[in-house]
C-alpha cells in the first residue's frame, strides 16, 4: 500500500509539472502572436509616412536664357555704339528678351537694332534726354513716377529700364533707386560696357599704367567746369583725367584742368571763400600735358583726336563733339589713331 501510495503521488507530480508547461508554452505563444501583430501595426503607421521620392534632378546639358531673380526692375545697361548690339552683353540681350515693358533712353541715332531683341507684345516707351533735339526732353521726376507706376501696377511682369553705356556712370541712376526705394519696389543693375573703358580702347591705350604715371583716374561731368569749378581743383593730384560731357564747353573744361587766373571767374563771387583755402593747390597738368577725344565711341559718327592741352581747343574747333569722352593725363602718350573695324 505504501509503495502505490508513493507511486500515485510520483505521478500527481509529472502531471502537475506537463501542465505547468502546457500553460508557458500557450502564454510564450500568444505573447509572440500579440507581439507580431503590434510590430505589423507598426510597420504600417511607418509606411504611411515615408516622404514622396526627390523631384529629378535637371539634365546637365538643360540651359536656360538667364537665371530668373526675384526683381520688379531690372536696370540694364545697353553698352556703346549708337544703337548697336556690339557692345551689348550676352546678359541683356537675353533680359530684353523676356521683357514686358522697356522703359528707354536715347541710345543714339539708331535704337531699333537693341529695342529688335525685345518680344512683338513688349510695350516700349522712349524717355531719351538730348541736348538739341526739338522734341521735348522727359524729366527725372517723370521718369521716376512711370518706373514706380508701371511697376506698382503688376500689370508687366519684367520690367526693364534700359540705359546707354552703363547705369552706374552718369546715369542719373541714384535718382531712379532711391524713388524705386521708396515705394518698396526691389530692383536689379545689370552692367553694361561704358564708354569710359570703349573710348581708352578706342585710341588704344589703358587708364592705368605704373611706367608712365597712371596709378589712378578719376570721373567728371564737365558741366562742373563752369557750374562747380571746384570740383575741378579737387583733382589737382589725380594723374588722368576723364572728362564726360565736355564737348560743347572743352575751352572752359581746359582752362578748369590748367587752373588759369581766369578759371570761375563768373562764379568767383559765390565761390570765393571756398577757393580761397585752395588757391595754393597747383595742378600737375600744363598747356603740354597730352590729352584724346573720342566723339560717338563705336558708333557710326565716331571720331578720335590726339593733342595736348595747349592745342584740342584748336583742334578740334567746328567739331561737334558730342557725346565725347576727354581724356587727360601723361598716361595719352601711349594713344594712338590706328585703324579699327568695330563690326568685328
Amino acid at each position: 500500500n505504501s509503495s502505490s501510495r508513493s507511486s500515485s503521488s510520483n505521478n500527481r507530480r509529472r502531471n502537475n509539472r506537463r501542465g505547468s508547461s502546457s500553460i508557458s508554452s500557450s502564454s510564450s505563444s500568444s505573447s509572440s502572436s500579440s507581439s507580431s501583430t503590434t510590430t505589423t501595426s507598426t510597420n504600417s503607421i511607418k509606411s504611411d509616412k515615408t516622404p514622396p521620392p526627390p523631384p529629378p534632378s535637371p539634365s546637365p546639358n538643360s540651359q536656360t536664357p538667364f537665371v530668373k531673380v526675384d526683381a520688379r526692375v531690372f536696370i540694364v545697361g545697353a553698352g556703346v555704339g549708337t544703337g548697336s548690339i556690339q557692345n551689348l552683353t550676352i546678359r541683356a540681350a537675353n533680359i530684353l528678351k523676356s521683357a514686358d515693358v522697356v522703359i528707354y533712353d536715347d541710345l543714339g541715332v539708331d535704337s531699333e537694332e537693341t529695342l529688335s531683341l525685345c518680344g512683338q507684345k513688349c510695350k516700349k516707351i522712349y524717355v531719351g534726354k538730348r541736348g538739341g533735339r526739338a522734341e521735348k526732353n522727359t524729366s527725372q521726376a517723370e521718369i521716376n513716377s512711370l518706373l514706380v507706376e508701371l511697376s506698382a501696377s503688376g500689370r508687366y511682369k519684367h520690367d526693364v529700364r534700359l540705359k546707354g553705356g552703363d547705369p552706374t556712370i552718369f546715369g542719373r541712376l541714384g535718382n531712379e533707386i532711391e524713388a524705386l526705394k521708396r515705394a518698396k519696389i526691389k530692383y536689379e543693375i545689370v552692367p553694361g560696357v561704358s564708354s569710359l573703358v570703349a573710348s581708352a580702347a578706342a585710341v588704344g591705350m589703358p587708364l592705368t599704367e605704373t611706367m608712365r604715371g597712371g596709378k589712378h583716374f578719376a570721373c567728371i561731368s564737365g558741366h562742373d567746369a563752369k557750374t562747380n569749378p571746384d570740383a575741378f581743383r579737387d583733382l589737382a593730384d589725380v594723374d588722368t583725367v576723364v572728362v564726360f560731357m565736355g564737348g560743347k564747353n572743352i575751352a572752359s573744361v581746359v582752362d578748369a584742368l590748367l587752373m588759369n587766373p581766369t578759371f570761375g571767374s563768373e562764379q568767383a563771387a559765390a565761390t570765393t571763400k571756398s577757393r580761397s583755402s585752395k588757391a595754393t593747390t597747383a595742378s600737375k597738368r600744363t598747356k603740354s600735358t597730352p590729352c584724346a577725344v573720342v566723339r560717338d565711341v563705336d558708333g557710326a559718327k565716331e571720331k578720335r583726336w590726339l593733342g595736348t592741352l595747349g592745342d584740342i581747343v584748336e583742334k578740334t574747333e567746328g567739331e561737334k563733339l558730342s557725346p565725347c569722352v576727354f581724356i587727360v593725363g601723361e598716361i595719352c602718350k601711349s594713344a594712338t589713331l590706328h585703324e579699327r573695324n568695330i563690326y568685328l
